[in-house]
């Protein structure tokens, strides 16, 4: 069935292309917001498999779409779909999402965020064929983390079903990212093999300019960079297009952006933020162009008026469409009963005074201050320039100064453009700072720069790449009239663009940091796989025995309670992703303090419907016994919960079965 969901998205490529009268490289990231739509009602209703049939559907209804159309509407969908995948564009595209997933399928997870939710997360996805059921979220310290980005790793582990490759949900990751970035090569031209190589590397090594994690593990924060990136491209290519199209991709892809992660909401503000200044703007530039022309000043006001009252009622509806979407998403975490401890702690800073300002505000400050000025985003010394992010903070504005002197747009949009990115970049930064010093005030490894700087690189990804991947398109877009003098050589005139594209990527990038994502990572695999394999210790390898009996199929959850002898929150977190699509919560505790009816208490604030005690020296019969309906009770057995509020009894797993 995997060659049948590919052909169907390929066939929603062509489709949308020949209507919307645009490149392949343009229409793909719309196609991916439509799938994260499909696939997140799917997995609402837990059947995420059914995408099978929709692909045959969609087969179908392209053969009859494509019978009933006249003799010349098929010739002309023919030609051009023929004309859109000989297009260097697509063929650039196609031969750098094929090499990235070639090389990426071998990947196993490594990054402890992974390990904490999004590799634990999406296992779970693939075996339940759907979200999880109430208090059944694997990650339950990460309930209501957004599944836009977990949805597409899942279609791409939907094309192995008889086994749960951790490579293929990396392919899904970067598969994703690149979407968004491949509009990036809407204007290349001619069929130059080098060119075409080159530029499929320059996109690759964009995002490891200012930003490591997205290469080594599912980071979120990279995914949400390209959507925004994206989107503010999109914001400025509105001229020639009907006002359907180009509110429609808006509000996808910021429907998606607040799918991929909580924070989404926040760059989905600037981003509307960005399309209402833009657009008003327009409509004002266009009124006065009017006026100056016709001398009709109050017949051009009226209409100034008018149009701009329309374009407030669209700019709301594309407002609307994130609003609906992460709004669903945590009315569903809100009845499932998933919630993260991070929004908990933003909540409680918001509604109450339980927390203040973090007492290391200033050597917060200090620290932030010192990785801002001094410390280079890339982790690896780089053979060129090595960016810090006030560096990159003034690269980027430069390099709008640079595209508003060369006139490669309007000068109201490029004053627009100039001024955005510099305020907004402030922002963001300001928002991080803010971040650290309240909701991340516990976490003291920020407290020194080199802490700080991977936390500003990570968590600044949508304004450095998202900036960055929208004014790449911006010189592809309009920088070719930089090279059409009579004196450049034809050459130039073709590739310049392209050129000094790879140019400043090479400049900047981080070599090391993009080759081991794709390639270095095989000589590490086998050792990352035995590290993992010994953070599961005796006692949790003997539990993941024992719950085998549960099955893969439904969603539940097992309370497990461990001795409180040593902290084991980083093993549990291993345990977890390993026992995934099953929950487990955790309680360390010394059963020799312990009364039934306190423990009852604590069983029943698990929400759980199983329950296994490790191997104590505590008595634990004098705990348990009494709520054991026949016999003694034996640690290290899997338990059935039985409660009805009132009374509690436990059941050995293999005598209810």
């Amino acid at each position: 069935m995997g060659m049948i969901n590919i052909i169907a998205v390929v066939l929603c490529l062509f489709i949308l292309a020949y209507y919307w009268k645009e490149s392949l490289v343009e229409v793909w990231p719309v196609v991916i917001c439509g799938l994260v739509f499909v696939l997140y009602v799917l997995a609402m209703l837990r059947h995420l498999s059914r995408i099978d049939g929709i692909g045959i559907l969609v087969i179908f209804g392209f053969v009859i779409w494509l019978f009933l159309r006249g003799k010349e509407e098929r010739e002309s969908f023919g030609k051009v779909c023929l004309n859109n995948v000989t297009q260097p564009s697509f063929i650039t595209a196609v031969l750098l999402v094929g090499i990235v997933a070639i090389c990426a399928a071998g990947k196993v997870v490594t990054w402890w965020d992974d390990v904490n939710f999004w590799a634990t997360d999406v296992k779970s996805l693939y075996y339940l064929d759907g979200f999880a059921g109430k208090y059944g979220n694997v990650a339950p310290e990460f309930g209501d983390y957004p599944p836009g980005a977990q949805l597409i790793k899942w279609w791409f582990l939907h094309l192995s079903p008889g086994k749960f490759r951790e490579g293929l949900a990396f392919v899904g990751y970067y598969v994703m990212n690149l979407s968004f970035m491949l509009p990036v090569l809407r204007k290349l031209k001619g069929r130059n093999v080098p060119v075409m190589l080159l530029m499929a590397a320059a996109l690759w090594f964009l995002p490891s300019i200012a930003e490591v994690y997205g290469y080594e593990g599912f980071c979120a924060d990279l995914t949400m960079a390209c959507i925004y990136g994206g989107y503010l491209f999109a914001v400025t290519q509105n001229e020639g297009k009907k006002d359907s199209i180009y509110y429609t991709r808006l509000g996808l892809y910021l429907s998606v952006l607040v799918l991929v992660k909580s924070v989404g909401f926040i760059w989905a503000v600037f981003g509307l933020v960005f399309l209402g200044l833009y657009q008003l703007g327009q409509k004002q530039g266009l009124s006065a162009e009017e006026e100056g022309k016709t001398g009709e000043g109050m017949h051009t006001g009226k209409k100034q008026r008018t149009e701009t009252k329309g374009a407030i009622g669209r700019i709301l509806a594309v407002a609307a469409a994130p609003i609906v979407t992460g709004g669903s998403w945590m009315l569903f975490c809100l009845l499932m009963r998933r919630v993260t401890k991070t929004t908990t702690t933003a909540v409680k800073y918001m509604t109450t005074d339980e927390y203040g300002i973090s007492g290391y505000t200033g050597d917060f400050a200090k620290a932030f201050l010192q990785a801002f000025l001094t410390s280079p985003l890339h982790k690896e010394k780089g053979p060129f320039l090595d960016l810090t992010p006030l560096g990159f903070y003034v690269c980027i504005c430069l390099l709008v100064l640079f595209f508003y002197r060369k006139n490669l747009m309007p000068k109201k949009q490029g004053r627009l453009i100039l001024g955005y990115s510099v305020v907004s970049g402030a922002l963001f930064y300001g928002i991080i700072f803010l971040a650290h010093i309240t909701i991340f005030a516990t976490e003291t490894q920020y407290l020194e720069a080199s802490g700080m700087i991977s936390s500003i690189e990570r968590y600044g990804a949508p304004f450095t790449i998202g900036t960055l991947l929208f004014l790449a398109n911006i010189w592809m877009t309009y920088g070719e009239k930089l090279f059409t003098g009579e004196k450049m050589p034809r050459f130039v005139q073709r590739y310049g663009t392209s050129l000094c594209f790879i140019l400043f990527v090479a400049l900047t990038a981080g070599y090391q940091t993009g080759y081991h994502g794709l390639i270095g990572y095989r000589a590490e695999v086998t050792e990352q796989m035995q590290e993992r394999v010994q953070m599961i210790d005796e006692d949790s390898g003997l539990f993941l025995e024992k719950i085998q009996a549960l099955g893969t199929d439904n969603s539940t959850r097992i309370c497990y309670i461990q001795r409180d002898d040593a902290p084991r929150w980083v093993k549990n977190s291993y345990t977890n992703m390993e026992a995934s699509p099953i929950s487990v919560v955790y309680k360390s505790l010394n059963l020799n303090d312990a009364q039934t009816d306190w423990m009852v208490e604590e069983i029943r604030t698990s929400h759980a419907e199983y329950l296994y005690v490790e191997n104590t020296e505590a008595d634990a019969a004098a705990v348990f016994d009494t709520l054991i309906a026949e016999g003694g009770f034996a640690c290290e057995t899997l338990y059935r919960i039985a409660d009805d509020g009132v009374e509690m009894q436990l059941i050995p797993i293999m005598q209810y079965q």
